[in-house]
């Protein structure tokens, strides 16, 4: 199973966000024999008319000449080099060739991916580039998709996403999310389901079994891109959900076996992720993906 990914992702920082997590699970799925080292793509930079299909060209400039002021790097919530900003840039082709993986075979894996926080002018929570965006404006530029739907399953609602296509009636938002927890202004999507604190995985996967149904039978969406966060954990230090790893998986294989069944190519993220222990958040992201692989593989 092709599975895009870089060494490139993983930039040495001082930072709550763990750039080295992607490639910890990437070498976790070859150790324990789910995928093999050679069966990993590697992802190209995204062409610059591809960013501003997302993005305005100010912030596009600041970003392709690898100078964002204190400010930016201030309202990103994080350090800023050239490094990383190659990173984010690296991401977000690798969203891209997942997206276009999906359309070949069905399922295109992104060992990385998921920057949902970064808005058309500005980078915030800790993304400075929305990939997700990017890469669904690709393919609807290039009409190989109509309807796509993004739905995101991360702790945090996906503003960015939900700003960049605001008023767009063939882009479905779905954000299934903390209520009280950053962002701090929260954006309008196609459809926001704020869970209270504490929510536990019988809650919340009673709640996802009866929205995500019903959106892809009312929206009946051509491609899906799935933000499979990992910080919706019960160990997880930025977020207030209490979902055991068995619930993580849970909600994973729902949204497998419903794209599968329905034909739909869902490319997948895996965005956030903040446990305690970082051992824990490498975990989810690995069954995230075995979970994608063995689903597919039936």
């Amino acid at each position: 199973m092709k599975i895009i990914f870089s060494e490139n992702y993983t930039v040495d920082i001082d930072h709550k966000f763990r750039g080295a997590k992607f490639e910890e699970t990437f070498r976790l799925l070859v150790k324990k024999r789910v995928i093999k080292a050679d069966e990993a793509l590697e992802p190209e930079m995204p062409e610059e008319r591809d960013l501003l299909l997302a993005h305005t060209g100010k912030w596009v400039n600041k970003l392709l000449d690898m100078e964002l002021s204190a400010e930016d790097a201030a309202r990103s919530e994080m350090p800023v080099n050239k490094d990383v900003i190659f990173a984010h840039l690296l991401h977000t082709g690798g969203t891209i060739k997942a997206a276009n993986l999906a359309l070949e075979t069905g399922l295109g894996i992104h060992c990385g991916g998921g920057a949902h926080h970064a808005h058309r002018d500005y980078g915030a929570g800790f993304c400075l580039i929305n990939d997700i965006a990017v890469a669904v404006r690709k393919l609807l530029n290039e009409k190989k998709i109509s309807r796509p739907l993004v739905a995101d399953l991360d702790v945090h609602q996906g503003d960015g996403t939900a700003e960049i296509f605001r008023g767009e009636k063939n882009v479905f938002t779905f954000s299934m999310h903390q209520a009280g927890i950053y962002p701090e202004k929260k954006e309008k999507s196609s459809l926001d389901l704020e869970l209270p604190a504490g929510t536990g995985g019988a809650e919340y996967l009673r709640l996802l079994k009866e929205n995500l149904p019903g959106i892809l039978e009312a929206f009946k969406p051509d491609f899906i891109i799935y933000n499979a966060g990992a910080d919706v954990y019960k160990g997880d230090m930025l977020g207030g959900l209490k979902l055991g790893f068995g619930d993580i998986i849970a909600r994973d294989r729902l949204v497998f076996e419903l794209a599968k069944a329905k034909k739909i190519p869902l490319a997948l993220v895996l965005s956030g992720g903040y446990a305690e222990k970082p051992a824990d958040t490498v975990k989810i992201h690995f069954n995230t993906i075995r979970t994608a692989i063995e689903t597919y593989k039936r």
